[in-house]
């Protein structure tokens, strides 16, 4: 009867131990994969609202040296100067963009890595919490200490638990004005060719 119950304490041990060792090897490729792929989709991104900037710059200059050699011929004056501040709010919106983005891709990956962090911890917690008794604490070779430890991991959890959320709310912050500024550059620059088409309809 006690062989029976050592071998299932030793199966727990190891399933628990599988559990843990499954969770950190988890942990590893989320974090990689997860960095790979915002890597490649914030390039990508980043690259094509860089373009829109240039292009915005290009145009305006296109626009003003254009508008020099044909002073007081282009009317109404108010679309010109229209399709211009919109050209220029357009490259404000899209350098901002592309300023804020690399905060929110930083958050991103703090954030996998702690929640990544938090289970490992846990894992940890429930193998220690099951059969630390047994454990010899490989510094000074004592039995390890286990409501120590596990006072010692449930304030590492608590800490990750708190840095979990505010990374969380900072990465939502920073989504949220890229993607506010990511509609205000297309918007601005489909309205400044808008209007630049009605004002060369007019003028043409």
């Amino acid at each position: 009867m006690e062989d029976l119950e050592n071998i299932s304490a030793e199966a727990e041990r190891k399933r628990l131990q599988a559990l843990f060792d499954s969770a950190e090897k988890h942990a590893m490729v989320v974090n990689q994969r997860a960095v790979e792929g915002s890597l490649d989709i914030g390039k990508e991104k980043t690259q094509y609202f860089e373009k829109i900037a240039l292009a915005c710059g290009g145009a305006i200059a296109l626009v003003v040296s254009f508008v020099g050699s044909h002073a007081g011929k282009l009317q109404p004056g108010w679309l010109l100067r229209a399709a211009l501040a919109a050209l220029l709010l357009a490259m404000i919106a899209a350098m901002y963009r592309n300023w804020k983005f690399p905060f929110y891709m930083l958050d991103s990956y703090l954030l996998e890595q702690s929640m990544a962090d938090q289970k490992t911890e846990r894992r940890r917690a429930d193998v220690l919490e099951a059969f630390g008794a047994s454990f010899i604490n490989v510094n000074d070779g004592k039995p390890v200490d286990v409501p120590r430890s596990l006072n010692k991991l449930r304030e590492a959890d608590a800490m990750l638990k708190e840095n979990i959320a505010t990374l969380d709310k900072r990465r939502a912050s920073a989504l949220s004005l890229v993607k506010k500024a990511e509609i205000a550059t297309l918007v601005l620059i489909v309205g400044a060719m808008v209007l630049l088409l009605a004002l060369a309809w007019i003028n043409f």
